[in-house]
C-alpha cells in the first residue's frame, strides 16, 4: 500500500541482494499532513532499508540544500541524489510544476518567458538551468566541507 511497504518486503525476500532507492519531497508530499510528517514517513523507509533517496524534481537548489540539511538534522545519513530534471519544452514545464506544485523561481520563468514559443532555445535555457543548479549543489557540499 505504501512505499515503507515495497522496502520491508524486498528486504524481508532478498535482504541487501538489492539496492533501495526511495523517493524524497524536498517541497513535501501532498499527502503528508506537514513538513514534520513527511520527514518522520522518509526516516521510516531508510530505516526499514532504503539506501538512497532520490528525490522529486525542483529548480531551486536552496530548497533541496535546505531539504539535506533538514534530512541530516532528523538523523538521515544515506546519500539523497538531487532530482535535477533539464527543461526540454516550455508547455510540459508549467504542466509538471503545476501539477507536482514545484515552485519556480521568478529568474527561472523571466529567462524562459521571452523564448517559450522556441523549443530549441528553451532546451538551450533549460541545460544552462541544469548545470548551474548542478554547480551550485556540488559547490554547496565543498562550502559545508570548509566549515568543518
Amino acid at each position: 500500500e505504501r512505499a515503507i511497504d515495497l522496502v520491508r518486503l524486498i528486504r524481508d525476500l532478498h535482504g541487501d541482494y538489492f539496492g533501495v532507492a526511495v523517493a524524497g519531497h524536498p517541497e513535501g508530499h501532498p499527502s503528508s499532513a506537514s513538513p514534520e510528517e513527511e520527514m518522520e514517513h522518509l526516516r521510516d523507509k531508510v530505516d526499514a532499508g532504503a539506501d538512497l533517496i532520490v528525490t522529486q524534481f525542483f529548480y531551486d537548489p536552496e530548497v533541496f540544500l535546505r531539504y539535506v540539511r533538514r534530512c541530516r538534522s532528523a538523523g538521515i545519513s544515506c546519500p539523497i541524489l538531487p532530482g535535477i530534471m533539464p527543461i526540454q519544452s516550455y508547455s510540459s514545464f508549467v504542466r509538471m510544476t503545476a501539477f507536482c506544485g514545484i515552485k519556480v523561481p521568478p529568474e527561472v520563468t523571466a529567462r524562459l518567458e521571452p523564448v517559450k514559443d522556441d523549443d530549441e532555445a528553451v532546451k538551450r535555457i533549460g541545460w544552462d538551468i541544469a548545470t548551474e543548479m548542478c554547480r551550485r549543489v556540488l559547490t554547496a557540499g565543498e562550502e559545508e566541507e570548509g566549515e568543518g
